[in-house]
């Protein structure tokens, strides 16, 4: 008969189980520390879309008559730091888009179009803009008294 105890684990099951644990731990945390930086990631994004936003808001709300113009500027959101750039320039005019030329006739002068365009970046930290934004608008032309 045998006349050993059948109570318990021996040691070799205890080192495999902890294996287990520690290999499925690794993973999760490995998983959980990704979403972290992921968050972040968005965060940062989020809150350079909006301050893109805001700049183009500001400026047409500042500024009716659009004309060629860059700006630069910082910001602060939220405790961020961003640096932006405001570039507004002239598009093609609309004839060489596809306008022909019985839509000018007697005088009318095709509206002058204009793209503004929003870039913030992250505080300096990255070359690349973090958020970009770009609108087009569309300034009457000015009218002609005989």
């Amino acid at each position: 008969m045998n006349t050993r105890s059948a109570r318990g684990f021996t040691l070799i099951e205890v080192l495999v189980a902890l294996a287990l644990v520690a290999v499925v731990l690794g993973g999760t945390l490995g998983v959980v520390r990704e979403s972290i930086a992921n968050q972040g990631h968005l965060e940062r994004r989020l809150l350079a879309e909006w301050e893109a936003s805001n700049v183009l808001d500001q400026y047409l709300l500042e500024h009716e008559q659009l004309n060629v113009d860059e700006r630069k500027g910082r910001e602060a959101l939220y405790g961020r730091n961003f640096e932006y750039t405001l570039t507004v320039r002239k598009l093609d005019p609309p004839r060489a888009r596809g306008m022909n030329s019985e839509d000018t006739t007697g005088g009318a002068t095709p509206p002058t179009e204009y793209a503004i365009v929003v870039e913030v970046r992250d505080g300096g930290r990255r070359a690349a803009p973090v958020a970009r934004i770009e609108r087009q608008r569309t300034a009457a032309a000015a009218a002609v008294n005989p």
